[in-house]
């Protein structure tokens, strides 16, 4: 054993003595975990947060996305792999010019650097619809003219042939006569005498004939003004929906969006020479419920929710309402909605007039008991936030403390929707908004809403479908309604083309 050790380590000894390059080994392996490895895991998550993470992660967003991976894909099946992948991407927004400031030359800008004036746009898809329409009907009037035509001639070549067949008939009918006629002679033999009145042994009289009085279940018949009394109608509290085929984009709103593909962003917003902004920032889906109200001159606009103030600042640039109550129960975003209406609208000849048109509230929306004040209602309802909610940590629904309000959103939901439902006027509008593609949150709690109020009181309401209404936004992205299995309202879902939203907008009208 001695002699063993001593020539082993004599090998070693002259192996180490030769001059043999050697190379540092890194211990930066994924089984020692090194630091080189961590930092490469890390870049891969960013780059890719689309993918499955394989550890567990008790973040806020980490929750979020679980919870949304859970019940979304059940729902969307596979088109939520792509709604998810646009939700971690960036956001795109839309530029909202200021009225109240330097317009022309700020729209000038925009167009300049290849932006796309919705407004316009709009309006240009709304001729091809019309027109394409008219060519349809009239392609429906000739295709029923040639089909009536050739009805007619089918109809005369019919009585032509039939007149033909019924002389070729009579024809044939003469000569069978004649074959078969017979002679006076034996025509006396087989002539029976009306007096003999019974055949054979049977006491059956050939020439008696008593008509029937009635027919057999007649008496189950009724009378056509009972006849309808019949048909149930619907079920108290089941949704009516009628057709709004057509909306209107105001004329003194100007938007504008890059085109489809192009993420870039707009530059920060610059104080021109009115010291006020010259245009607004905010998601393209935000457009959608202001755009759904169509709003008239004069209207009378309550904004239940109105913070931060998108929302509130769309409806003000249309220059239509007559009055607007911006309500918010948050102190912060109550501070920021008044900042910024300070910031585009504080300055110049028409601060007077806003003013007197424009009003802040700080109360529960549903404890204004404003009922039947408004003509037009903007109920957009805290929501999951569902791109906020898997991309920020701060103000997420998923964090704990947050459990038992999330579970009691749709709850809450409902209660503002109908409130905001009995503020409206006979004939108003109120649009009911989220920024979720959570169907409970959206639809459910629209059908909840209404089926509890016809319970409850003697208001009538019907959902406005708006599918065709919002083809010619579809330049603006994908927009599902009741083809797509939304039964009531319609959605803006976001696609890595056209980042906007999710938006979910549903308008319901009160009945006069």
């Amino acid at each position: 054993m001695k002699m063993l050790s001593k020539t082993v380590i004599s090998k070693f000894n002259n192996v180490h003595n030769l001059n043999i390059p050697r190379h540092s080994i890194s211990t930066s392996v994924h089984l020692y975990g090194g630091v080189k490895v961590k930092r490469r895991k890390q870049e891969m998550r960013v780059e890719n947060p689309h993918l499955p993470t394989g550890y567990k992660d008790t973040s806020p967003t980490s929750q979020a996305l679980q919870n949304l991976d859970q019940h979304y894909q059940q729902y969307y099946k596979k088109r939520w792999s792509s709604m998810r992948l646009a939700l971690l991407s960036r956001p795109k927004y839309c530029a909202v010019v200021n009225n109240f400031a330097e317009t022309e030359r700020t729209m000038q800008v925009l167009e300049k650097e290849g932006c796309i004036n919705i407004g316009q746009q709009f309006n240009i898809n709304v001729q091809k619809y019309i027109g394409q329409n008219e060519n349809n009907e009239k392609a429906e009037i000739k295709s029923e003219e040639e089909m009536k035509q050739n009805n007619e001639n089918n109809v005369l070549s019919n009585e032509e042939n039939f007149v033909k067949d019924n002389e070729k008939e009579m024809e044939n009918n003469e000569d069978l006569m004649k074959r078969l006629s017979l002679k006076v002679e034996e025509a006396k033999d087989r002539y029976i005498d009306p007096e003999d009145r019974l055949v054979g042994d049977m006491s059956t009289a050939m020439y008696d004939f008593v008509p029937t009085s009635s027919l057999k279940g007649m008496e189950d018949f009724v009378e056509d003004s009972e006849y309808y009394s019949y048909f149930k109608t619907n079920e108290k509290g089941a949704v009516k929906i009628e057709e709004y085929p057509r909306l209107t984009f105001p004329k003194n709103l100007n938007v504008f969006m890059h085109h489809r593909n192009v993420l870039d962003l707009f530059a920060k917003p610059k104080v021109d020479l009115t010291n006020n902004l010259n245009y607004y920032c905010l998601d393209g889906g935000s457009l959608l419920p202001v755009l759904a109200l169509d709003l008239a001159p004069g209207d009378a606009v309550l904004d239940m929710c109105a913070g931060p103030g998108g929302k509130s600042l769309l409806a003000m640039q249309t220059l239509l309402p007559a009055k607007l109550v911006c309500n918010e129960i948050n102190g912060p975003r109550l501070k920021r909605l008044t900042n910024i209406f300070e910031q585009y609208f504080g300055h110049g000849p028409v601060v007077e007039d806003l003013k007197e048109r424009v009003s802040f509230t700080k109360r529960p929306a549903q404890e204004l008991y404003d009922y039947g004040v408004y003509d037009k209602i903007i109920c957009d309802v805290p929501c999951f936030s569902d791109r906020h909610s898997i991309t920020n940590n701060e103000d997420n629904m998923f964090c704990q403390k947050m459990i038992k309000n999330r579970l009691l959103l749709p709850e809450q939901q409902c209660e503002l929707l109908k409130a905001g439902l009995q503020y409206l006027k006979p004939g108003g509008t109120l649009v009911y908004s989220t920024c979720t593609l959570s169907p409970v949150q959206n639809e459910g709690v629209v059908n909840m809403a209404l089926k509890s109020l016809a319970e409850e009181t003697t208001l009538q309401f019907v959902v406005n479908d708006l599918t065709q209404a919002v083809k010619p936004l579809g330049f603006m992205g994908r927009f599902y309604g009741k083809f797509q299995g939304v039964a009531l309202g319609n959605l803006l879902v976001p696609h890595l083309s056209n980042n906007f939203g999710p938006t979910y907008f549903c308008r319901i009208t009160r009945k006069t």
